[in-house]
């Protein structure tokens, strides 16, 4: 099998975490410009060699970090994002690497854990360039304002969300109308944290999105790059419900809703008493609400 590039750069980074390679890691990025963001200690490296200490500080703690399986892979071309399980002598976790590639190597990289869950602490809400654009996209997605919105992507813009590839501002400002039409949308309930750097910004939340007609809270991670403070990539993907539960849930909410149409299709053993009590998950929203930023 023939990989891509992406591909074949992500099996050179696995291979690297897995032996502890801290020289072939310094040399898969950037030399002076690569930016590295992680959004479970909040911190900010920039440059090949800072970051390559930051892997040495890593496996002098926990050793290599060995990928056992990937969940999902999206592939843009210049850029791509991996959900792994990442193991090492310390723990196991599900973790996502976002990657922006330049010259075959890493310009943008972004890591974040979906579980165990062990978010950085949110910082001071501020006027810094990348709270100030993510405020600017959330007024103007709440709002559906979608003049607002049109100035935040540039026209060659790709956003990746739920697995599905939108390329140019044209494309994704009319995904975005179609679905208000249609009764959808989104709107941001919290941070949980939000880390920035030169031109690029990931956060993670609770947003609330209405999806056939029901509203669900969803834990994110949300990932921009910025050109002249426009957004030319956006990739975002679900920490909780995992897309497998989310699709679950929307399936028993259309079960639901046939039974309610056709009762005398089931008959009175088969109808739910509470059809909608579990679409939280079990509980989940509890959990997932709070933080601050609120909206």
């Amino acid at each position: 099998m023939q990989l891509t590039s992406t591909q074949a750069f992500h099996h050179r980074w696995s291979a690297a975490m897995a032996a502890g390679d801290v020289y072939a890691l310094r040399a898969l990025y950037q030399p002076g410009s690569s930016v590295q963001l992680s959004l479970g200690t909040g911190l900010v490296l920039m440059g090949a060699e800072s970051i390559a200490a930051g892997y040495a500080e890593t496996f002098g703690v926990v050793g290599g970090v060995v990928t056992a399986g990937v969940e999902r892979f999206i592939d843009l071309g210049f850029a791509y994002v991996a959900e792994s399980w990442q193991s090492s002598g310390y723990a196991s976790t599900l973790s996502y690497d976002v990657f922006v590639l330049e010259g075959g190597l890493a310009r943008y990289h972004v890591s974040g854990s979906v579980a165990p869950r062990t978010p950085a602490a949110l910082p001071a809400e501020s006027a810094a360039p990348g709270q100030y654009f993510y405020r600017q996209v959330w007024d103007a997605t709440n709002a559906r304002d979608l003049a607002a919105l049109a100035q935040l992507y540039a026209p060659d813009a790709v956003r990746a969300s739920a697995g599905v590839v939108q390329r140019g501002s044209l494309a994704i400002l009319q995904s975005e109308q179609q679905t208000w039409a249609q009764g959808g949308g989104q709107r941001i309930s919290s941070l949980s944290t939000f880390v920035e750097g030169p031109n690029i910004l990931a956060a993670e939340g609770v947003i609330e999105a209405v999806l056939m007609d029901t509203t669900f809270s969803l834990e994110i991670y949300d990932v921009w790059l910025m050109r002249g403070g426009q957004g030319v990539l956006n990739i975002s993907g679900l920490i909780n419900p995992r897309p497998e539960e989310l699709n679950r849930l929307m399936q028993r909410v259309a079960s639901s809703r046939r039974r309610a149409e056709r009762p005398e299709a089931y008959g009175p053993n088969q109808l739910e008493s509470r059809p909608y009590s579990g679409l939280e998950g079990g509980g989940s929203r509890n959990r997932l609400e709070g933080g601050s930023y609120q909206r």
